[in-house]
């Protein structure tokens, strides 16, 4: 085994030393995919490969999916070191490249299919790394490791720089609050091209050795197989997986499982309830952002939570609620959610507001309020960007896209309240009477532009748009002729 410079490939390769032969990453029916050794000699092999076509340093856009190749890719670029830009791994082509482009990034890895229109340079199996004209180029903080890619403030793609330091800092206080051990087997169910994933799943195996089981796909009847089959202890869950596995009928005991979460949209405590009823275990609900990492988990053994409390702050993290001269605000009273982490991001692309995110301190875009005990209740969100399962959307990057459509001459895109997925995205457009516009045809151009959390669930088609009297869009109709019948229905 090789040393790297990157202290989280010198972690893993030290974890692996210790005890190589212990399992890494398991299949759907806990079959062994690789021992820790053979993952480790798995990325020093790519990272040979890759290094005749990258150089040490370099930013490299990766949109692989977990089961897909993600672990030692990652561990790759990192050998050497190079910067990982992680994009959705279900991003159509288009939205993959401006991601490339926002963090600097001229270097694309990701299934072959999806890169067959770029310059290929090199694959091998399904996967295939694409280098693209160099890009415009970024002041990057110094000391980003890894960019996690979000939706920014005017729908184009925004980099949340971070280090090395400041992800395992995010990953010990996620392991530490949870009781996570280095033995507990994780079902990697969430994408680890997310903060969520990233850190719930793919630090704790390179840091701590904790493996992952990576089922076939996100039915509930093929994650209950995998968290039986494999022994998974840890399950970091969105409320849609909890809500799905808890109608499944005749469930079978899940033995080995020990901490259960849900973060990326609101858990209903009726789909708390349902889960704990069939499973016997307690789901938590745990709360982050992609520039802090995790923010507070709800650590009691009640079943049951109150609507919108995300519990207590995790550990090492301090969490206040401020108004808008950032002055702590009394206790129960409601303000904006500010935080205090080592796990803080190193800046964004483009820069971040000081006041927003400096050095430790992140205040977030949430509204919320803070009992005596120390619990957070979430109560809104200060700007007007749609977070839909965790994901955050911006309502003009959809109109842009929608309106580009020929036929269509305008559009506007809201968020709809959604009990299990945060917010519904949500269209009223306006069509030219002489076109042919429709539906399908409008969803399939947002398809094809845009990742599939961001596509509109529900669209009416108008003649106009509808405008008050002083020229302003009338928020209530748009709201009305979303809500009517008639538009296209939620699809789950």
């Amino acid at each position: 085994m090789s040393e790297a410079s990157c202290p989280l490939a010198r972690r893993f390769i030290a974890v692996a030393h210790h005890r190589p032969e212990a399992p890494a990453l398991l299949g759907a029916d806990g079959e062994l995919i690789a021992t820790r050794r053979d993952l480790v000699a798995h990325g020093e092999a790519l990272a040979e490969v890759l290094a005749e076509h990258l150089r040490p340093g370099v930013t490299v856009a990766l949109a692989v999916a977990n089961a897909g190749g993600l672990v030692p890719i990652f561990l790759a670029l990192r050998l050497r070191p190079m910067r990982v830009a992680l994009v959705d791994a279900a991003a159509p082509l288009e939205e993959l490249v401006r991601s490339a482009r926002a963090v600097g990034a001229n270097a694309l890895i990701a299934p072959l299919d999806r890169l067959a229109q770029l310059g290929v340079v090199w694959s091998d199996g399904d996967l295939a790394l694409a280098i693209e004209p160099a890009p415009e180029s970024r002041e990057i903080p110094s000391g980003t490791a890894v960019f996690k890619l979000t939706s920014g403030s005017t729908g184009t793609p925004r980099g949340v720089a971070l280090s090395v330091r400041q992800l395992t800092a995010d990953a010990a206080q996620i392991m530490r609050t949870m009781d996570v051990r280095p033995g507990d087997i994780t079902l990697a169910a969430i994408p680890m091209t997310h903060s969520y994933g990233l850190s719930s799943c793919l630090l704790p195996l390179l840091l701590a050795g904790c493996p992952l089981a990576f089922p076939t796909c996100a039915l509930p009847a093929a994650l209950v197989r995998t968290l039986v089959a494999a022994k998974v202890a840890h399950f970091p869950a969105v409320p849609a997986m909890i809500r799905a596995i808890a109608t499944l009928p005749e469930l079978p005991a899940f033995s080995d499982l020990r901490v259960c979460l849900a973060a990326g949209a609101p858990l209903a405590p009726a789909d708390a309830a349902a889960w704990h009823a069939a499973t016997g275990h307690k789901v938590h609900v745990f709360y982050g952002s992609s520039e802090c990492g995790g923010i507070t988990y709800d650590r009691t053994a009640s079943p049951v939570h109150s609507l919108g409390c995300v519990g207590t702050a995790m550990e090492r993290v301090t969490v206040e609620v401020v108004d808008e001269s950032g002055e702590p605000v009394p206790t129960g009273s409601e303000g904006r959610v500010k935080m205090h982490s080592r796990a803080v991001a190193l800046g964004t692309l483009p820069p971040s507001d000081p006041v927003v995110l400096r050095r430790g301190v992140f205040l977030t875009g949430d509204l919320g309020v803070l009992d005596t005990d120390g619990r957070l209740t979430l109560t809104g969100r200060v700007a007007d960007v749609l977070n839909v399962a965790g994901k955050k959307v911006h309502p003009d990057e959809v109109r842009r896209v929608i309106e580009a459509v020929p036929g269509v001459s305008g559009a506007v895109v809201i968020g709809l309240p959604d009990p299990h997925r945060g917010d519904l995205v949500a269209a009223v457009i306006a069509v030219e009477r002489s076109s042919r516009v429709t539906v399908r045809a409008v969803l399939a151009t947002c398809r094809a532009r845009l990742a599939p959390h961001k596509v509109p669930r529900r669209v009416v088609l108008v003649d106009a748009l509808p405008f008050s009297e002083r020229g302003k869009l009338r928020r209530d109709e748009i709201v009305r002729l979303l809500t009517a019948p008639g538009g296209t229905p939620p699809r789950e």
